[in-house]
């Protein structure tokens, strides 16, 4: 596409060098012979239809049956007032060339018809007027020519359609991989996130406690740096199995993304670190699908790691289970009155990226604190149907 305020000289050239070229070799034709003129007028006569059936090809793409009715009036008609002779290069190629161009631009198939008729009734036309052209052979011959040039406009039409069909074909393909690319980017991203933040989150609680208790009692802080380790491993694993997808591996089996039935386990591990976490889940959550069961495995981890974060080691509770009328799987962490005070800083991108993944699944993300302190995070996520 040309920038605003430039020439589109591809345009210009594409519609104006053919028919100044048709001119020049018409009036060549017409001064030296190059063929022999139909009518017993002297060739010169054809000079003027000439001129404008070429100037008039200039706008053949943007009005091709128009253009073609002025090139046959300009043809056909004159012989039938004036003393006119009829020239090969500055005539009929030009009304083929108007045939084409017909065939090649008009849309559907009507205008293209109305220009065939439109020059096989100025063939009949011109064979009246002109007794040498009359001869049937000859008939038949121009006719071919003609009937030549627009079964070749529909062809061109047809490849350009195909033409432009495959290339909008894999503009979308393209658009669609990268929009996929896009989305499984942002996808890792938020797995990241989850395992990175509870990570660095738990590690930073358990050196803090190991640090102070160390002084006192350095059996304690060999219990923190053995639940640090711990915690390292599986945490490796998880990201093990993201790189693996990052890279394309498909060869390479990573570890299995965790599911409800991994909710015990880390119960278990916030218990070691103080916080006293109850958890109740359905036996029929554990037998969802297992991108359900990631989300909902991630809106727990979210939640006691908001928990330890942001209101330290305080009672509280996890409820898995389906909500009724037995199409939503419901998830509740309940905390606890806590000090309020940040144990470890953070963005805030938790609970926003959290939601995100929420909505993905087609489900809803709320939380709210009530007024004796204590705080809940909820997620409701529909049991059929695709992810948005």
């Amino acid at each position: 596409m040309a920038r605003p305020g430039r020439f589109d000289w591809r345009n210009i050239a594409i519609d104006g060098v053919p028919p100044v070229l048709l001119l020049v070799v018409g009036l060549l034709d017409i001064a030296t012979g190059l063929s022999q003129p139909t009518g017993r007028a002297p060739a010169v006569t054809a000079v003027i239809p000439t001129v404008i059936a070429c100037a008039a090809l200039t706008f053949r793409r943007k009005q091709p049956l128009a253009i073609l009715i002025v090139i046959v009036a300009v043809i056909a008609i004159p012989p039938w007032v004036f003393p006119v002779a009829l020239t090969y290069w500055g005539e009929f190629i030009p009304w083929l060339v108007a045939v084409y161009s017909c065939a090649r631009h008009e849309p559907g198939m009507l205008r293209p018809l109305i220009a065939l008729a439109t020059a096989a009734a100025t063939l009949a036309s011109i064979a009246v007027r002109f007794p040498e052209m009359s001869d049937p052979g000859d008939v038949l011959y121009n006719g071919a020519f003609l009937v030549a040039s627009w079964t070749l406009g529909l062809f061109a039409r047809s490849w350009a359609v195909h033409r432009d069909n495959a290339l909008r074909a894999e503009i979308e393909s393209t658009q669609a991989a990268e929009r996929a690319s896009e989305q499984e980017r942002a996808r890792i991203a938020r797995e990241l996130h989850d395992v990175i933040a509870h990570t660095i989150t738990v590690i930073v609680v358990q050196a803090g406690g190991g640090r102070v208790a160390a002084a006192r009692d350095p059996g304690a802080a060999v219990t923190a740096l053995a639940q640090i380790e711990e915690l390292g491993r599986d945490s490796l694993g998880e990201l093990r199995a993201l790189l693996t997808v990052l890279r394309g591996d498909t060869d390479e089996r990573g570890d299995p993304q965790p599911t409800l039935a991994g909710l015990a386990d880390l119960c278990e591990r916030m218990r070691r670190l103080g916080l006293p976490v109850s958890l109740f889940v359905s036996e029929r959550a554990e037998s969802l699908p297992l991108g359900l069961q990631l989300t909902g495995y991630r809106v727990v981890q979210e939640g006691l790691t908001n928990v330890l974060k942001h209101s330290g080691t305080v009672d509280t509770v996890v409820r898995v289970g389906i909500a009724e009328p037995a199409d939503r799987l419901l998830i509740t962490v309940t905390s606890g009155p806590g000090t309020k005070s940040d144990t470890v800083p953070g963005a805030g991108r938790g609970l926003s990226g959290l939601r995100e993944r929420v909505e993905l699944m087609g489900g809803e993300l709320t939380s709210h604190e009530d007024a004796d302190g204590s705080f809940t995070l909820s997620a409701m996520l529909p049991l059929r149907g695709d992810p948005v």
